[in-house]
This record gives C-alpha cells, sequence and structure tokens, in this order.
C-alpha cells in the first residue's frame, strides 16, 4: 500500500491537470495527453480504478504523435467510464465523465475536446477519490 504522501502527491497533480487544462491553449493539449497518460499509468496502488498499462500509454504517445488528439484523449478513459461532450460556443468544449461506481458527474470545459476530456478525466478522478475517502489522506 502506498504512503498517504503518495497518493495526496499524486491526486495533486492529476488535479493540477484538471485546473489548468481548461485555460490551455490548443497546442499545449499534446502534453497535456501525454502528462495525463504518464499518471494514469504511475497511479498509485489501492486507490479505485486501474493503471493504464504501459503498451495503452505507448498508443496514445502514438496518437498524440500523429497529431490525433481526440482519439488519444478517449483512449485514456477507462472501458466503464461514461462520457457525454458538448460544444457551447466557438472555441469551448464541454467534457462530463463519470468513472465506475462515481455518484456524481464530473463536468470540465476547455479550449478543444481533448483538453475538456482530459480535464473532466483528471477532476472526476478527484471527485471519485473525495466520494470515497471524504478528503485527502494525511501523513
Amino acid at each position: 500500500m502506498p504512503s498517504a504522501d503518495r497518493i495526496a502527491e499524486w491526486l495533486s497533480e492529476v488535479d493540477n491537470i484538471a485546473l489548468s487544462s481548461t485555460v490551455a491553449t490548443p497546442d499545449a493539449q499534446a502534453g497535456y495527453i501525454r502528462a495525463m497518460g504518464m499518471l494514469m499509468r504511475v497511479r498509485p496502488q489501492g486507490l479505485t480504478g486501474k493503471r493504464i498499462s504501459p503498451a495503452r500509454e505507448a498508443d496514445v504517445l502514438r496518437l498524440v504523435a500523429s497529431g490525433a488528439f481526440e482519439t488519444a484523449a478517449l483512449r485514456l478513459l477507462p472501458r466503464e467510464a461514461r462520457v457525454m461532450t458538448s460544444t457551447p460556443g466557438p472555441g469551448r468544449h464541454l467534457a462530463t465523465v463519470r468513472l465506475e461506481g462515481q455518484h456524481r458527474d464530473s463536468t470540465s470545459s476547455g479550449s478543444t475536446f481533448a483538453l475538456a476530456l482530459v480535464s473532466a478525466l483528471a477532476l472526476s478522478i478527484v471527485d471519485h477519490y473525495h466520494e470515497l475517502a471524504g478528503s485527502l489522506p494525511t501523513s
């Protein structure tokens, strides 16, 4: 079982992606997708949800390299996740993600579909943790 500090650090990194990707420019989306993929691969054991495999992360990286940002962002989602997207206006995209076992949807926005999806996934992970644990672990 990882330490409470390790879990809190990982969740803080995921939360940072959730917040900062909402204001990121389209040219930053590759970096956000790659960062979220790495975090999904090194997810601490003991947290609800599965890590993505190195092979799946490599697939995400290939998609990013080829400019398929939307597909890459979708590949980050766990298979059992529920997703809804919309475009409320020019240059804004919304994504809603609900992870398996999560009681409430997590919705976020971004300047591209991929950024909105990455942000909503990251927010969903943090929200789901809080639903289950009530708060961040303490040392």
